[in-house]
């Protein structure tokens, strides 16, 4: 079905330069003649990755997005958009602004903003995606960053890029909900005794312990109690597990001692 779709959209667009529409100066062109373009020298390289990716989705969304080129036909803007049409065998739509330079092109993309991780949160949210309802409900009643809550409810305790591409295209699932609260909880409890607790690699690192199984709260709880002079601040994520194993162990016989999962080489 797909592929019936790609020979339809071929013969149907298969015309030369023909205009889809005019909104003031405007023109959307459309060619199927590739070799009409050309790329500004000095502009970034064409990243293969970013084309691979970028052609699934539009064949997937059918999405037609107008490149941006100057009089000379010098891609200024969608050069990936361009290679990902050549890739699919799709026509391509393109506006003409005349007068545009590879600065014009250095000056946009200095400027340009990624989206943040609070914007693509709400994004989702507002268009009713349940599991960033509760992201947004999460964040918002324990104030951490969306970061960090993702690994507080994700149940896996820490987060690689494969979590952060899945968040942004809208398919983060809250995993533990209840695990989530908990930990919220109990980072907060440690305010109390600990100014070093916003830090993001202790955030990170009490996030990681309490999703290890040898880990038992009400036991940490207490040495935190009784010797919250132990907690000190330190430079990563493992040197702060490390610490919290210490605490957890301290006055502790050996048959009960926990050794914590680090995620880098103990020293």
């Amino acid at each position: 079905m797909k592929f019936l779709k790609l020979q339809l959209k071929k013969i149907n667009y298969f015309k030369e330069d023909k205009t889809v529409n005019n909104l003031n100066k405007n023109k959307i062109h459309v060619t199927s003649d590739y070799s009409k373009f050309s790329y500004l020298v000095g502009n970034r390289d064409i990243v293969n990755k970013h084309v691979k990716d970028l052609s699934g989705h539009i064949d997937e969304r059918d999405l037609s997005i107008p490149i941006i080129v100057n009089e000379n036909m010098e891609v200024c803007d969608g050069q990936h958009r361009l290679e990902a049409y050549k890739v699919l065998g799709l026509p391509v739509h393109y506006i003409v602004k005349k007068g545009l330079t590879l600065q014009d092109i250095r000056k946009l993309n200095s400027v340009n903003r990624k989206w943040t991780m609070h914007e693509y949160m709400i994004s989702h949210f507002k268009l009713g995606a349940e599991h960033y309802v509760t992201l947004e409900w999460f964040v918002r009643t324990y104030g951490f960053s969306v970061s960090d809550s993702l690994a507080m409810l994700n149940g896996k305790g820490y987060l690689d890029q494969h979590d952060y591409k899945e968040f942004r295209e809208g398919n983060f699932k809250v995993h533990d909900l209840e695990k989530g609260k908990e930990i919220a909880k109990s980072i907060l409890w440690i305010s109390h005794y600990f100014d070093k607790w916003k830090k993001c690699n202790f955030i990170r690192a009490m996030i990681a312990v309490m999703n290890d199984k040898s880990f038992v709260w009400s036991i940490f709880k207490k040495r935190v109690e009784n010797f919250s002079s132990k907690l000190t601040n330190q430079g990563s994520r493992d040197d702060f597990i490390i610490m919290i194993e210490k605490l957890y162990n301290h006055k502790t016989s050996p048959d009960r001692r926990i050794r914590l999962k680090i995620y880098g080489k103990r020293s």
